[in-house]
């Protein structure tokens, strides 16, 4: 009896000394601390540049022996954070683990959330820890609003006068130049507000093209259209017409040229360039909200051709006697031709004083 008495206790001796020893198995863990660096916002306009999201993430091991750590994102879209391979974090010491974070054009707009996990897998080199905890921390990511705007022309009244690269057609007096287009919206939000908006330039030339001036529009053109607000939300179309009608002129000694402008977008970026003091100001902006289409007719007695060239707002050129000539009205680039005219008279009236 007593002999059976020793070997359970003994037994239990082991039994404690056994659940001793699995309590103070440690359980390592590392803090994680992420941060979006630059604390930028995510785009995918389809027409613009990409804006990504740099990520960095601090593991910090607060324990005094090499830890062994395996990593996992929780994010829906596309990044490059490898989780293939482990990362080690040396006793009392922290390592940064840096991603990149992007969206598709699908994305809708709002706030979507990222995750990064950490759980330490072997800790003071050798010792496998497979009931460790995993730490995580969280970021919320804002993704912007895009709007993209785009016209189709359907027809028009007389051809030729809309949709090319050049003014090649004549005017007629009091006629009105119609344009008719589909006009389509994509987005990724519900509140997109696309708009189409109407102007004009009229440029005389004078003196046998030895000046060029802008003229008032109402001289030549009875009405501008007014803006259109487009009734379709994203993936939607809606369809417009409208017309730029002549004034009733006699026959003119001057040559003319009239350029009708339709300027489409988001209904802000439209509203704030008819409002300026010079609508061509956003023509051949790559990073603008605004796209532009073009119309326009000459007057006068000989052919002319205008071109709409990007930078160059108002570049004309005319065919006489087989001689080009070249009309330039930019501001920067007309006050730089002149003073090469004056540079030049310059030095030929030095020439001939010599």
């Amino acid at each position: 009896m007593r002999g059976l008495l020793v070997v359970i206790s003994i037994l239990l001796l082991s039994v404690l000394s056994a659940s001793s020893v699995a309590q103070s198995e440690p359980q390592p863990e590392v803090d994680v601390d992420c941060v979006n660096v630059y604390g930028v916002e995510l785009r995918a306009h389809p027409e613009q540049y990409e804006i990504r999201a740099t990520i960095e993430c601090i593991l910090n091991n607060q324990n005094a022996y090499q830890v062994e750590v395996e990593t996992n994102l929780e994010w829906i879209y596309l990044e490059d954070h490898d989780e293939s391979s482990t990362v080690t974090v040396n006793g009392n010491s922290e390592t940064t683990v840096m991603f990149y974070l992007w969206v598709t054009e699908d994305a809708p707009a709002g706030i979507e959330g990222m995750t990064f996990e950490a759980t330490v897998i072997q800790y003071a080199g050798i010792r496998e820890c497979t009931d460790c905890e995993t730490t995580s921390s969280s970021l919320d990511l804002t993704i912007l609003e895009w709007t993209t705007v785009d016209l189709q022309q359907t027809s028009q009244s007389h051809q030729g006068i809309f949709g090319g690269d050049w003014v090649s057609e004549p005017c007629s007096s009091g006629v009105e130049y119609g344009l008719n287009a589909t006009v389509t919206v994509q987005a990724n939000h519900q509140n997109a507000i696309a708009a189409v908006g109407f102007s004009a330039t009229v440029v005389e030339y004078i003196d046998e093209r030895e000046d060029v001036r802008t003229v008032d529009n109402e001289e030549f053109i009875s009405k501008i259209p007014d803006m259109i607000r487009i009734d379709a939300g994203p993936g939607e179309s809606s369809d417009i017409s409208i017309a730029f009608p002549l004034q009733e002129y006699e026959s003119l000694s001057n040559e003319i040229v009239i350029i009708f402008i339709v300027v489409y977008g988001e209904e802000f970026y439209v509203n704030d360039a008819l409002q300026s003091a010079d609508i061509w100001e956003y023509y051949g902006d790559g990073d603008a909200m605004l796209k532009f289409y073009f119309g326009g007719c000459y007057i006068g007695p000989e052919a002319m051709e205008y071109e709409y060239e990007e930078g160059s707002p108002i570049i004309i050129e005319t065919e006489s006697d087989n001689a080009a000539i070249y009309l330039i009205a930019g501001i920067g680039i007309a006050l730089t031709l002149c003073l090469l005219v004056i540079l030049i008279v310059i030095l030929v009236k030095r020439g001939n004083d010599n």
